[in-house]
């Protein structure tokens, strides 16, 4: 697991809420606590799914719009958490991996992202581990996204 704080929290915002950046992650789930209090489930309705659908959550892309319009204003969601991952087909370069996570949460004028991943069967080995937080940070670094490394 990896913690860290996004410097820049505008420019991770536009690029979560108006860019395409975080388009290929799936949206697992979130807390909006503004004017009032939103939460979202981002798994699809069974009644709603195809034959051609393999990915039980939605992207980010689909979602991304009802998230816009209950932050945009002139005043800050007093806090939101925001639950993604990789979609299915995605995670074969973890091994023993059967879901990978990233989870955005902003309060207070600070956006703390936290890193994990939900193991297939249980083992001592960190190797997937290790390969998800290296490729969050190349991610945030391809997307010049300032961060500061917890400790």
């Amino acid at each position: 697991m990896l913690a860290f704080t996004v410097f820049d929290t505008k420019k991770l915002m536009a690029y979560l809420l108006k860019g395409d950046v975080f388009d290929h992650f799936t949206f697992r789930q979130g807390e909006i606590y503004s004017f009032a209090s939103f939460t979202i489930n981002g798994k699809k309705e069974e009644s709603f799914l195809t034959e051609d659908d393999t990915e039980p959550f939605c992207l980010w892309a689909d979602i991304k719009p009802f998230v816009f319009e209950t932050v945009k204003g002139k005043r800050l969601p007093k806090s939101m958490k925001l639950v993604f991952s990789l979609p299915k087909e995605k995670i074969e370069r973890y091994p023993n991996a059967k879901a990978v996570f990233l989870n955005l949460l902003f309060r207070e004028g600070t956006l703390l992202c936290t890193t994990s991943i939900t193991e297939e069967t249980f083992s001592l080995e960190q190797k997937a581990t290790k390969q998800w937080d290296e490729d969050i940070l190349g991610f945030f670094k391809k997307h010049e996204i300032p961060i500061q490394i917890e400790t």
